[in-house]
């Protein structure tokens, strides 16, 4: 059991399994920050957590939530259940919350989440992912403040998975967060499937998701799924270009002209260049959470302590992405016809692949899970 102290934000993890666990480390290492309660609906990964953390353990969130006085809410959880703990969270008055991505699989219950929240002033952060890594921050500052001169278009290479909580996202976020006009979109499979790949009722799948987006601002975006070999961004603008051979990952790299009728010419060390090193363990022999959780609990902090908005991905930001993948997806539907955005209809949902819906134990095996969830801290730790 770790040695208990106080801290300024007392938070609440709601799923403490192989990626909860990860998260909850990151708050607990902070110097404002101790994890304080945990709840978990599976026994032994509830017994693991609070053994580990050395803080009560709630069967529900429910019960944790009305119990504790939580600053901070983590719900890591499978995709279907994000809805009711993050505005359980909110209404128990917690200050911020962060939950994992994607936020959920119905705009209205995307609405529901991110309005509870504004409505009580709470900060909702969602999802590890490397949109929220300083890279990418410092990236959208530099096209806002051309660098690569006027944004004119951008160029997204994936399918779009998991509510484009990926690609179309980082696209919104290059595009200054402009209010997406039209879109003219299509999928790899099934149009009329509310699932991104088969599985429970869903007897077929809609695949990759695709087409054009029209912001506000007149940037154009044109998004493609050409397979497994690339998958990326180029954000092109009038002096320049920013882009990423893999958009889930690092290596952002930044191209300006120099000179008239000369070619790009790259800019050194302006970004982190892309590894895939392991993590490794720290004096604790706690795995290392990764540069992306810890700049999340760094950025929740600010805006706790300071005030403003958050510079990591919201909340909001999901709601707008999972937005854009609907109504590409509608467009198909539509025969392929121009849909004018906000949706009216918010009943639409996009259920994200199978192992993002559902429980990963119940998915991968107890003896799979549970070593993954050994590997967290070292044997005797």
């Amino acid at each position: 059991m770790r040695e208990k102290r106080e801290a300024k934000y007392r938070v609440g993890v709601i799923g403490c399994g192989r990626a909860g666990t990860s998260r909850a480390r990151a708050f607990d290492v902070h110097p404002l920050c101790k994890v304080v309660a945990i709840a978990d609906t599976d026994a032994e990964n509830l017994t693991l957590g609070c053994r580990r953390f050395g803080v009560p353990g709630y069967a529900t969130y429910e019960e944790m939530l009305a119990r504790e006085s939580i600053d901070i809410a983590m719900p890591v959880l499978p995709v279907r259940a994000n809805a009711g703990a993050v505005v359980a969270a909110a209404e128990a008055g917690a200050k911020a919350i962060f939950c994992e991505k994607p936020l959920t699989a119905r705009l209205s219950a995307a609405d529901r989440m991110v309005e509870s929240c504004q409505q009580r002033g709470v900060y909702l952060a969602s999802g590890v992912m490397v949109s929220s890594h300083p890279d990418y921050r410092r990236a959208y500052e530099l096209a806002a403040g051309g660098e690569i001169g006027r944004v004119e278009r951008i160029n997204l290479y994936g399918g779009n998975g998991q509510g484009g909580c990926h690609g179309l996202n980082l696209t919104r976020k290059f595009a200054a967060k402009a209010p997406a006009e039209w879109v003219v979109g299509w999928v790899g499979g099934d149009p009329h499937s509310d699932h991104e790949e088969p599985y429970e009722e869903g007897a077929t799948g809609f695949g990759g998701v695709g087409g054009y987006i029209r912001f506000g601002n007149g940037i154009e975006c044109s998004s493609s799924f050409p397979g497994p070999t690339w998958r990326g961004i180029e954000v092109v603008g009038s002096e320049g270009l920013i882009c990423n051979w893999n958009n889930t990952g690092l290596g952002l790299r930044l191209f300006k002209h120099s000179g008239r009728g000369a070619p790009l010419v790259e800019e050194e060390e302006v970004f982190e260049q892309y590894t895939e090193e392991e993590r490794g363990y720290d004096d604790e022999g706690w795995q290392d959470p990764g540069p992306v959780m810890r700049a999340i609990v760094e950025d929740i902090i600010r805006v706790l302590e300071e005030g403003g908005d958050l510079a990591i991905t919201s909340g909001d930001d999901l709601r707008h992405a999972l937005e854009l993948a609907v109504a590409l997806r509608e467009s198909h539907r539509q025969g392929g016809t121009r849909v004018s955005l906000p949706l009216a209809d918010r009943s639409l949902v996009m259920y994200p692949e199978k192992s993002r819906w559902n429980y990963k134990k119940d998915l991968i095996g107890r003896a799979a899970y549970m070593e993954q969830m050994a590997r967290q801290v070292e044997e005797g730790t």
